[in-house]
Formats: structure tokens, C-alpha cells, sequence
């Protein structure tokens, strides 16, 4: 193996431990808050914290940096989280950090989100506009996807100005395509197509008439 080859590996054996570890205890704090009937309540926690920390990294990095042992650490975390967030959500944040693993909150949270939502009797569905929807067409969309699916949808909207009008939706891996982008293309293709299928007759004929 070359040289240049090792970091990659590296690499990626560090995603896949992260991604097995982030699986691990985000199946031990859902079990635990659904023997408790908390589950709601755990995973807007720990997407706030998450959020927390996104909005200010400073916070993340001084608690894992190492400049302190894990027993400041913890009476960090005690007194910025005790009494504010629910004992579950501060005992994941704690063994974390005992575990030296408290930089992958984010990749815990994330997992935790997705694991969550058949829990929840949501599904996640990103919805894509050529520009800026209303609040009426946004809960519109809401209602329409909640009808269809069966499930509580938690929408992500973007804005993609080269669609020209419509809507992209993706449930999953399924995807509702009614943008005038999408509805050019296919004419353009039905154009294209017709346009082959007019010089091949043509070749036919003339191979017949030979």
C-alpha cells in the first residue's frame, strides 16, 4: 500500500466506528426515553444542544480540546445542563465525555433525529421551490404530504431559482418531480426522441424502396 493511500483507510474506518458508535447510543437514549414516555421531549433536547453547539463552536471545542481532565469536564456539563435538559439527555452528554467521545454529539444527535421519527410517526421530506413559499402554501404542502404518506412530515424547504416554477419532492428515496424545469426536460427528451424516431423511419423507407 502506498503512502498516499493510508489517510484515506484511515479515514474511513473512523466513519464507519462513528457511524456504528453514533448507532449504539442513539438505540440506548431512544430505548431508555420510550420506556419513559419521553421521547418528544429527549429528541428536542438534544437538537437544541445540537444547535447550541453549532451556533458556537468555541463551546464544543473548549469542552474537548483536552486542555482540561474529564472530571472538569463533567462539572462543566453539570452545572451548564442540570436542571435544564432532561436527566437522559445530560447522562448522554456525561458519558460522552467520559468516554473521550463528546465531539461526536452532533453525529449522536443526527442519528438520534432519524432513529426517532418511526417513534414518532414522522417522516422526513425535503421539498424544493423556484422561490420563497408562503406560510398558507407551506402548511398546504404539509397537510397534502401528511394525507398522502401517513405520517407526520418534518419538511425541509430550499429554494432553487433554476426550476422556473413547481415543486421537487423527496420522500425517502422516492421523488415527486412537478417543476417547469423538470417538464422542459421532458419535452426537450420527447422532442429529441420523436426527432430519432422521424430520421430512422426515414432510413426504412429508403432501405425499402431499394
Amino acid at each position: 500500500m502506498s503512502s498516499s493511500e493510508a489517510p484515506a483507510q484511515v479515514a474511513t474506518v473512523f466513519d464507519e466506528s462513528q457511524i456504528q458508535l453514533s448507532r449504539v447510543y442513539s438505540e440506548a437514549i431512544l430505548a431508555a426515553a420510550k420506556k419513559i414516555d419521553v421521547v418528544a421531549q429527549v429528541v428536542s433536547e438534544l437538537e437544541g444542544v445540537s444547535l447550541m453547539f453549532r451556533l458556537n463552536r468555541h463551546l464544543l471545542e473548549g469542552l474537548t480540546s483536552g486542555t482540561r481532565n474529564p472530571d472538569e469536564t463533567d462539572a462543566l456539563i453539570e452545572k451548564a445542563f442540570r436542571g435544564k435538559t432532561h436527566d437522559l439527555v445530560l447522562n448522554l452528554m456525561r458519558v460522552l465525555n467520559v468516554k473521550g467521545r463528546l465531539s461526536l454529539i452532533h453525529a449522536v444527535v443526527d442519528r438520534v433525529m432519524r432513529d426517532s421519527d418511526r417513534l414518532l410517526g414522522r417522516c422526513r421530506v425535503k421539498v424544493q421551490a423556484a422561490q420563497h413559499l408562503t406560510e398558507a402554501q407551506t402548511q398546504t404542502i404539509s397537510r397534502q404530504l401528511q394525507d398522502r404518506v401517513g405520517l407526520v412530515p418534518v419538511i425541509d424547504f430550499s429554494v432553487d431559482p433554476s426550476l422556473i416554477g413547481g415543486l421537487v419532492i423527496r420522500v425517502g428515496d422516492l421523488q415527486f418531480d412537478s417543476s417547469i424545469r423538470s417538464r422542459l426536460e421532458q419535452l426537450r427528451k420527447n422532442l429529441l426522441e420523436g426527432k430519432i424516431h422521424e430520421i430512422q423511419s426515414r432510413r426504412d423507407q429508403l432501405h425499402t424502396s431499394a
